[in-house]
């Protein structure tokens, strides 16, 4: 376990993902086997989060269900993300345009976690969710931002976090990473070919930010992506384009 791990907090987000993956009322006992917690640690954290009308009793049984207020609290802090604020409506216009999914990505520590997804409206798509983490070296978000960096800093990086512990579908060498940075640093933009999906690929640039490094991306089906990549870079690099001259 991460030695930054709360065990009161992951508890705690284990039972709303509990409600989100059953989508029933659940009881007490049932959310202590889900989470992994001795009853009397669930019990506190349950009565607490009752008390502060996040849950309620749903009959006599006593069967736990969420109220609206997590929804009420989660939709205001969405609204005012300042990250959000200014390229959700481009990430809609994008996908339109394209055709595919549009992922805006933020790199956290050793993974890129997905800010906000617009998807596809197509049957066959690159499905994704907010908060859906995926590991640098496999994420073409993740690539684009380390294309940033001179090859000594991408080392630096690497050196730290092997690509053999990044959870990557293929065997992704060190030289192979350097030539795909270089190719970016050519082009603009950086591509992922089935390093988490066989069958996905993606492309993504960098956005500008005052702190941490982001960036957006257009993932599919490769049999739709791989013969429109240079479409879909020139569409992204637009919109990265934009970006800069609103700000």
């Amino acid at each position: 376990m991460a030695r930054n791990d709360n065990k009161t907090a992951r508890r705690t987000l284990a039972i709303f993902e509990a409600f989100h993956q059953r989508k029933a009322p659940l009881s007490l006992t049932e959310l202590a086997r889900i989470v992994q917690a001795p009853m009397s640690s669930c019990h506190g954290i349950v009565r607490t989060m009752t008390a502060r009308g996040y849950l309620y009793n749903v009959d006599a049984s006593r069967n736990l269900y969420p109220t609206k207020r997590l929804l009420q609290i989660a939709e205001t802090i969405a609204r005012n993300d300042p990250l959000l604020r200014c390229i959700t409506s481009s990430l809609g216009s994008l996908r339109d345009a394209c055709g595919e999914t549009v992922v805006l990505g933020k790199w956290q520590d050793s993974v890129v976690v997905y800010l906000d997804v617009a998807e596809s409206r197509q049957t066959i798509r690159f499905s994704a969710r907010p908060g859906q983490a995926q590991p640098v070296a496999a994420s073409s978000i993740g690539k684009a931002i380390l294309a940033e960096m001179d090859d000594k800093g991408v080392s630096a990086w690497l050196k730290s976090h092997p690509l053999r512990k990044m959870g990557t579908r293929i065997n992704l060498s060190l030289s192979q990473l350097h030539r795909q940075l270089k190719a970016a640093r050519v082009s603009g933009y950086c591509i992922s070919d089935g390093e988490t999906d066989a069958d996905v690929m993606a492309v993504a640039v960098t956005i500008p930010s005052n702190d941490d490094p982001l960036g957006v991306s257009i993932a599919g089906p490769r049999v739709r992506i791989e013969p429109r990549v240079h479409r879909h870079g020139a569409l992204l690099l637009k919109l990265r384009q934009d970006i800069v001259d609103a700000n």
